[in-house]
């Protein structure tokens, strides 16, 4: 295992401005990542490591991922009707930093702040002296007890395989806004399913057992890899109001050649969807279900799938959940 030094000034010490967390300091350990099989992860707090790098391949990857669902949504970065001048907004998980730019540039009124455990995310290629001084990131865990935050807006985007505990994250959600302020959640159901093939035949592909197997190896360790689904539940639990759930279809390659957005949708999840393989492929590798060399083996199977989309004719479903504190 090896380690590398990053730094990004972008990042201010944990706190929230005193208010995240009163415990956490910006040790010089959270830059010396380590490297496994040739991946780089994040440092901080290693014990609840995320199952994904951090490296650039995963950065452009997210870039990708953002460009997806922005397409998917319209264009839109959210879907909760905020107010017009919302003060704080927090991005749980704020990954490379994209969001929390572009809604800065949207909201100027408002202080943007992104949570993440990895400040390399937000890094070596994204970030520069044009980004809004409306924004800025912390590192930190945004399972931790917040204090006093006041926000008018929580959001938290793909956190699939990322929290411990999802009801406490979205009661903590609604706890920590100011009245009549929102939250929303989007994330994925990762298991994905054909629309053409029979149950019992897709189950048997490659494509379909990788995805069974890396998701049975996170919930393994207590990370709920489907927890799309299960987000509108969470917000009801948590006392919301006003509560909207809406369900998008993501398909895998461009095999909706009728519909031009469908296809271009289906096009950009399958560019990203292959370069995600590689750091899900790796998970099995130090989750000991598997060597580097079998995996390796086993993504050129599950490239082959992929790239046979008119065959398989998969998508995964996509939700978006979000709901207004009482006044």
């Amino acid at each position: 295992m090896a380690t590398d030094n990053y730094q990004d000034d972008n990042f201010s010490d944990p706190g929230y401005g005193g208010s995240i967390s009163d415990t956490t300091t910006l040790e010089s350990a959270a830059l010396n990542y380590p490297f496994e099989y040739g991946r780089r992860y994040h440092a901080y707090m290693a014990e609840k490591r995320y199952g994904l790098p951090n490296d650039i391949a995963q950065q452009d990857r997210l870039l990708r991922h953002h460009d997806l669902i922005k397409t998917r949504l319209g264009g839109k970065l959210i879907l909760a009707p905020i107010q017009q001048h919302p003060q704080r907004i927090l991005d749980l998980g704020t990954g490379i930093g994209l969001w929390a730019i572009e809604m800065a540039d949207k909201y100027p009124s408002a202080e943007v702040t992104g949570l993440d455990l990895s400040p390399s995310e937000l890094g070596e290629n994204f970030h520069n002296e044009f980004d809004p001084t409306n924004v800025r990131y912390i590192i930190d865990d945004f399972e931790k007890e917040w204090v006093d935050t006041n926000l008018d807006l929580v959001f938290g985007r793909f956190l699939a395989g990322s929290v411990e505990d999802w009801p406490r994250l979205i009661q903590q959600s609604y706890n920590n806004l100011k009245p009549g302020g929102w939250a929303e959640f989007e994330d994925w159901d990762t298991m994905l399913y054909s629309t053409s093939l029979p149950r019992e035949d897709f189950e048997k592909s490659e494509l379909w057992t990788f995805h069974r197997d890396t998701i049975a190896l996170q919930e393994s360790r207590g990370r709920n890899m489907r927890p799309g689904p299960e987000l509108e539940k969470w917000f009801r639990q948590a006392g919301f109001q006003n509560i909207r759930a809406e369900k998008f279809s993501l398909p895998l390659g461009p095999w909706i050649q009728e519909d031009k957005l469908e296809r271009k949708i289906g096009y950009k999840n399958l560019l990203q969807m292959l370069e995600d393989i590689s750091g899900l492929g790796m998970t099995l590798v130090w989750g000991g279900k598997a060597s580097r060399d079998q995996v390796e083996l086993r993504l050129v199977d599950v490239r082959k799938d992929m790239c046979n989309c008119a065959h398989f004719k998969a998508q995964y479903d996509y939700y978006v959940v979000y709901g207004q504190k009482p006044l």
